[in-house]
């Protein structure tokens, strides 16, 4: 196993510099694509977890826009992310940094992300997983483009309330304060832009780039918002093994992660 030590690292794209962080070990990399409006650090205690149970290594990035990767001042598509994240990862590959055994693992914004990947480059990867997918069809689309809240800032420090009331007060029970602090600084360092991913989303045709992409594909559903449109996703791909996740209540990667890890190892070695 590893000592579980990771790796901060910077990698150019036409898009700008991307930041990742690297967490190795012997076995095949999962490349883990973050929901926004946060960073690769959402994945922290996630693959913190996997590393040290499993032989996988994992690589969480930030997202054009996100985190400590280059900024950007208009929404850019889903295919636009997808395809920075290709360009960093072929130059990681070509560098040594990382082998070519790659699967991607995506969580609501990041589960559209990974297949636009799956798409444009098949060969790079082996396999997807999609923990939740924001499976909408037009009509609802653009009415969840219409309602889509864009943060204003003022001198009031009320102006930050419902950020801090969403990632912090209302955490699920068992997250760790120091977690839920991570997650409202990735919202400030993006609070006025954070809505770019979301308006990434709801401009994306997933009932139309699902069917294009044929890899294997393990969908882990949740108890959330999301079940439903993640079911929906589950009867568009071609080649997609079902797992509803038991027992949750919010936060999965702090709190279901042994869950998380077990079936992503079934779907990955066999």
């Amino acid at each position: 196993m590893t000592n579980n030590t990771s790796k901060r690292f910077y990698v150019d794209t036409s898009l700008g510099q991307m930041h990742g962080q690297i967490y190795p070990n012997k076995g095949q990399t999962i490349v883990c694509l973050h929901p926004m409006p946060y960073s690769g650090r959402y994945y922290e205690t996630f693959c913190k977890t996997l590393t040290e149970t499993t032989s996988f290594s994992s690589l969480c990035l930030d997202m054009i826009g996100y985190g400590q990767s280059a900024s950007i001042n208009n929404p850019i598509s889903i295919q636009d992310y997808a395809r920075s994240v290709i360009e960093a990862l072929d130059q990681l590959i070509s560098d040594k940094f990382i082998n070519k055994d790659i699967s991607l693992l995506g969580f609501h914004t990041g589960s559209a992300i990974a297949n636009e990947i799956a798409v444009m480059e098949p060969k790079m990867i082996n396999k997807l997983i999609f923990v939740t997918y924001p499976y909408f069809e037009a009509s609802d689309r653009k009415e969840r483009l219409d309602s889509i809240g864009k943060t204003v800032l003022d001198e009031n420090i009320e102006s930050l309330r419902s950020m801090w009331d969403f990632s912090v007060a209302n955490r699920a029970e068992g997250v760790l304060l120091e977690r839920a602090l991570s997650n409202f600084t990735d919202q400030l360092q993006s609070t006025t832009k954070g809505w770019f991913g979301f308006d990434s989303m709801f401009n994306y045709p997933s009932e139309e780039r699902l069917l294009l992409q044929k890899k294997p594909t393990l969908i882990l559903n949740d108890q959330s918002s999301l079940t439903e449109p993640t079911s929906q996703a589950n009867e568009v791909i071609q080649d997609s093994y079902y797992v509803e996740l038991e027992n949750t209540k919010g936060a999965i990667f702090e709190l279901n992660t042994d869950q998380i890890i077990h079936h992503i190892s079934e779907f990955l070695l066999t």
